[in-house]
């Protein structure tokens, strides 16, 4: 899971708040990165983040190329049909990172 924000920006807090109760959760089977775009721009620009925090589940990469769990279980390469703008709530975020995990274990 990766989540693109600021220490700044209150929603960014708040989804960090969120992101530290999943942590306990998935220490074992998913990694949550918190990147600050204000620090690090390269990452803001590399994933065309335009309104924070934006948030999405990376559940692999195929043929070179990220591909992104949506809520439904899809995935998809368009980050853009796959992220979550504003502070997503734990439960959504939990069940699209279960789906992406389950979609990990049948491709190994």
């Amino acid at each position: 899971m990766l989540k693109l924000g600021s220490k700044g920006c209150i929603p960014c807090q708040e989804q960090e708040e969120v992101l530290s109760e999943l942590l306990p959760m998935y220490q074992n089977s998913a990694s949550i990165m918190l990147i600050d775009i204000k620090e690090h721009p390269e990452f803001a620009a590399t994933f065309g983040v335009r309104v924070i925090p934006d948030t999405c589940i990376i559940a692999g990469i195929e043929d070179g190329k990220y591909m992104y769990m949506r809520p439904d279980g899809s995935k998809s390469s368009e980050r853009a049909s796959a992220r979550f703008l504003g502070a997503a709530d734990k439960e959504t975020l939990s069940q699209t990172l279960e789906k992406a995990i389950e979609f990990r274990s049948i491709e190994e």
